[in-house]
């Protein structure tokens, strides 16, 4: 299960290093705004990656922390429900100013 973890760890990272690159590649003009992961996949795409990188992170804590097979995919569970909260609260920052 370890190598699990690890393999959700490390696609969820790349993701949100692709996420964030192409966010701020999308935030450079106007005419760059197709870029835009947000706008492209929403809340569905930031969702699933934390739900990955949630996944694969708690997961691997709880292995490593010594627990038994069940209680880490109980935690990698939990880890994965309390990243794709932290994902819908803390995602999208709306700006109010309309200029």
């Amino acid at each position: 299960m370890v190598a699990l973890y690890a393999i959700c760890t490390v696609l969820g990272v790349v993701a949100l290093l692709i996420w964030i690159t192409l966010g701020i590649a999308a935030s450079a003009g106007d005419d760059r705004r197709y870029l835009d992961p947000e706008l492209r996949f929403g809340e569905r795409g930031r969702t699933a990656i934390a739900a990955v990188l949630g996944f694969g992170l708690a997961g691997m804590s709880a292995s490593f922390a010594g627990w038994g097979t069940g209680l880490a995919v109980a935690a990698a569970i939990v880890g994965a429900g309390g990243a794709v909260i932290v994902g819908r609260y803390l995602g999208v920052e709306e700006d109010g100013d309309p200029a």
